[in-house]
């Protein structure tokens, strides 16, 4: 069902044409009071004077009705569904070709142009090719050039500058700063002014998104300089730390992933170290959550720092088919886990990720 909207066009239409609200309701024979309810979306002109304001404005009823453009949202909707289900499945191909052709139907549209940024980023390899590079480039650039939507503009941002790293260190840098800053993030306003259980929501978010990218931030350390194995594994730990302090519960939901990625590294720094016992602990430990990983659905947190916080399966994506297990098999074939492939924990680890692997 589509939605006629004809409040912002009539406003746009006579504001072009340099008329004002009594100067059209004299043309149409009517009180310049009905001009205002129609423009403030409160009431509809009759059927009769359709055709009449289309002429006097050179347009059809259709575009006076924003018809087309409600065809034009209704079929970027429709992308948009599609997509959110390969993305929620991995199948990054799929969602790629899928923006392509959403991409050469609506060309200058910014939902558009942001879906396909992102649709390359996911399927591009790391470090990104060039070709893919400088598509992503020029989608974000015209995206900040056309968009004055906050979210779409900041999407750009991030994806222009961690394409830029590795090509370009001074764009790359010249994006970061067109970022916000920490002390004025949309999260933490809301949670500094909303009341109530509203604002007990709000800071729960807020504190969720300061944890994961302090988590991420302690990893990312390590691929900066040469860490030490002890450093590296006291950054890991430090991210297992805080999210384990969140979720105190362990009930950790979508963060699952993330932990079974973390004790993974753990490990391997432990096997670089050729301690057979911390290797193992950590691949025991790695395996649990990815097997909650594979087996996760809808749910609230329970925790009490977290217990306003749902997680919902169908808003979630990922860059990989299978599950957490799938890719924690892949990487147990590492030749640095040789020393220990015979032992009966390490088989069982394989056993247990094998049987929940999707």
């Amino acid at each position: 069902m589509m939605e006629i909207n004809m409040k912002e066009k009539l406003r746009a239409l006579r504001r072009q044409k340099n008329i004002t609200q009594e100067a059209l309701a004299n043309h149409l024979g009517i009180t310049p009071q009905s001009i205002g309810k129609w423009e403030r979306g409160e009431g509809f002109p009759d059927i009769t004077l359709l055709p009449k304001i289309a002429f006097y404005f050179g347009v059809t009823v259709d575009e006076l009705l924003c018809v087309d453009q409600a065809r034009v949202d209704e079929a970027i909707a429709a992308y948009s569904r599609q997509a959110a289900m390969y993305q929620n499945n991995g199948e990054n191909e799929k969602n790629l070709a899928l923006w392509e052709k959403a991409y050469a139907e609506f060309p200058n549209d910014c939902r558009v142009m942001e879906g396909l940024m992102a649709a390359i980023n996911r399927k591009a390899e790391f470090p990104c090719p060039k070709a893919e590079a400088d598509r992503i480039i020029a989608l974000g650039e015209k995206l900040l050039e056309k968009s004055t939507d906050s979210r779409q503009r900041e999407h750009a941002v991030q994806f222009l500058c961690y394409t830029y790293d590795g090509i370009d260190k001074e764009k790359a840098l010249y994006y970061a700063n067109m970022g916000g800053s920490v002390h004025a993030t949309r999260e933490g306003l809301k949670a500094a002014i909303l009341p109530g259980e509203e604002g007990v929501a709000a800071c729960q978010k807020y504190m969720e998104s300061l944890i994961y990218y302090a988590a991420m931030s302690a990893v990312r350390m390590t691929s900066k300089i040469q860490f030490s194995p002890q450093e590296t594994i006291e950054a890991y730990s430090f991210a297992i730390d805080i999210l384990k302090r969140f979720f105190q519960d362990d009930n950790v939901g979508f963060y699952a992933f993330d932990l079974s990625l973390y004790y993974f590294s753990i490990a391997l720094q432990y096997a670089e170290l050729n301690d057979k016992e911390n290797t193992l602990t950590h691949l025991a430990k790695s395996c649990r959550y990815a097997v909650v990983d594979a087996g996760l659905n809808d749910m609230d947190y329970t925790a009490p720092m977290a217990n306003r916080l749902k997680y919902k399966k169908q808003n979630t994506t990922k860059n990989y088919k299978g599950n957490a297990c799938n890719l924690r098999l892949k990487a147990l074939e590492d030749k640095r886990f040789d020393f220990v492939r015979k032992e009966a924990r390490f088989q069982k680890t394989l056993a247990d990720l094998e049987k929940h692997a999707d």
